[in-house]
């Protein structure tokens, strides 16, 4: 007995280093997984890419085609997208006038309203009008949020937030 009291008083804090490593173990692989996951939302998402033909309709409005304007806390960045519903789908393009770079790209993500799942949609490219770019999707999505995005790396993470914007059906 007198062994074992000779050993008491490691056997707490021995307990306790492992307990805290445990957690930190679990910890750790919760928050991986919690970035790798998609949610339903982002998983019944297919991004289609629109042909030159729908992109001019959508751009330049040749149809009846609705406007979003972009919010953002700067006020010199400012974007919209227009858009338009057409066989259980909505084309959308987005146009912006964001400052040339040449290290980082602007990205176009869609975000769940009211959720955290996200979706890279496409980078935008320069134009004549500004940095612009073009998709269809299932309008099954909506409501979903549009949110422009300075990338420096091209991964599955969102950096610096520009713009943003609601998608909702209307009728």
């Amino acid at each position: 007995m007198n062994r074992f009291k000779q050993y008491l008083p490691f056997v707490f804090p021995t307990a306790a280093i492992i307990l805290v490593m445990i957690l930190a173990v679990r910890w750790y692989r919760l928050r991986n997984e919690q970035l790798g996951q998609i949610s339903e939302f982002a998983q019944g998402i297919e991004i289609e890419d629109l042909t030159g033909v729908e992109q001019n309709i959508a751009l330049n409005g040749v149809q009846d085609v609705q406007t979003l304007e972009l919010e953002s806390e700067d006020e010199t960045v400012i974007g919209e997208v227009r858009y338009e519903f057409d066989q259980d789908k909505v084309k959308f393009s987005v146009t912006t006038s964001l400052p040339e770079t040449q290290d980082a790209q602007y990205q176009v993500w869609l975000k769940e309203v009211g959720g955290r799942a996200i979706r890279k949609a496409f980078a935008l490219d320069m134009l004549k009008g500004g940095y612009t770019g073009s998709a269809a999707i299932s309008d099954e999505t909506l409501p979903f949020e549009i949110v422009v995005s300075k990338e420096m790396i091209d991964d599955n993470l969102m950096e610096q937030v520009l713009l943003r914007g609601i998608l909702e059906k209307t009728e």
